[in-house]
């Protein structure tokens, strides 16, 4: 009876808990393609990007050509030395590992000019939380943060755990209803003690200790972060001599914020991150935008039962002279 019992359970576990998740082909701006002065922001907008999914680049042979690159040369349109370009007209990436991912066309001023740049951020896969930080960094980005880190882990292994529990102890009520109501004042202990608790948003200060400023690589700051719905912007700076505002892909890349958009100007700007998606910031003082770097572009996740690292992975290999199909 007891090994029935075990059997049901595990049937109904593997039934309730995914077991793995197929990856999705995106095509780079859809209908598109890789071309020149399209706005490769607003098509990641809201998109979601995980482990084992795959990116197409399709444009006419010798036209373009694809680069990976880091936050620096995204922003400059400079690809590091020793980069290899695809060059295949149907270049087809597969994102192996979570994190940010930076890609830009090195033909001409193809990316400074005709926009072509694309920047998103990979997720885990679903089913394979990644291992959770060791405590010592996970206080430190605490303190650099301005806040407290609760593991993103808990919410998740709390929802299996309690499928489990909730499948075993119908399985008892059913074969060993003595045995059950034995036990129902010690299982809600345990629901007391160990129920789901609520994800802590980390508020993230802006820029660390340079603050809201001229001349900072927001990009790079902004590297290996991951940004969940609850969590916070914090936007410090002298009073009167920025501001902030919050713009969409266009008025990002153009440093200009849509008519009736509203300034935050009180030096110490708290931004509460409460939707998911693509999240653009500028400073719209003077040039302080588009010749001072003041620009802020994140994404922010859902809260899910797949956290993911604080910290970006280690840089991925480059990959093989012009291949039909990269590795990334």
């Amino acid at each position: 009876m007891a090994s029935s019992i075990i059997f049901m359970t595990l049937a109904l576990v593997a039934a309730i808990v995914p077991v793995s998740v197929m990856g999705t082909e995106f095509m780079v701006g859809d209908d598109k393609g890789w071309t020149l002065n399209f706005d490769y922001q607003a098509w990641a907008e809201g998109k979601q990007f995980y482990v084992g999914d795959k990116l197409v680049f399709k444009y006419p042979g010798g036209a373009h050509n694809v680069l990976k690159v880091n936050g620096t040369g995204f922003q400059e349109c400079v690809a590091p030395a020793g980069t290899v370009a695809l060059t295949t007209g149907n270049d087809v990436i597969t994102l192996l590992t979570p994190g940010r991912k930076w890609y830009i066309c090195g033909v001409g001023k193809h990316c400074a000019s005709g926009n072509m740049k694309l920047v998103i951020t990979v997720l885990p896969k679903m089913e394979s939380p990644e291992p959770e930080p060791a405590p010592a960094p996970a206080a430190a980005e605490a303190s650099a943060a301005g806040g407290s880190i609760v593991p993103r882990y808990y919410a998740s292994i709390m929802a299996v755990l309690g499928v489990i529990a909730t499948v075993m102890f119908l399985c008892l009520l059913l074969f060993f209803p003595t045995m059950a109501s034995s036990i129902i004042f010690v299982t809600l202990a345990l629901l007391a003690a160990f129920g789901p608790a609520t994800v802590m948003g980390i508020e993230f200060m802006v820029g660390d200790d340079r603050g809201w400023t001229l001349n900072f690589d927001y990009q790079a700051w902004a590297e290996g972060k991951q940004f969940y719905v609850g969590d916070k912007l914090v936007f410090m700076y002298p009073q009167g001599a920025h501001n902030v505002l919050k713009v969409n892909g266009t008025g990002f890349q153009q440093c200009a914020a849509p008519a009736g958009t509203v300034a935050l100007t009180t030096g110490s700007d708290v931004i509460p991150l409460l939707t998911p998606g693509r999240k653009w910031y500028i400073c719209g003082i003077g040039n302080h935008c588009a010749a001072g770097n003041m620009k802020l572009v994140i994404t922010v996740l859902p809260k899910t039962d797949s956290p993911t690292p604080t910290h970006a992975p280690a840089p991925a290999p480059v990959p093989a002279p012009a291949p039909a199909a990269a590795k990334c």
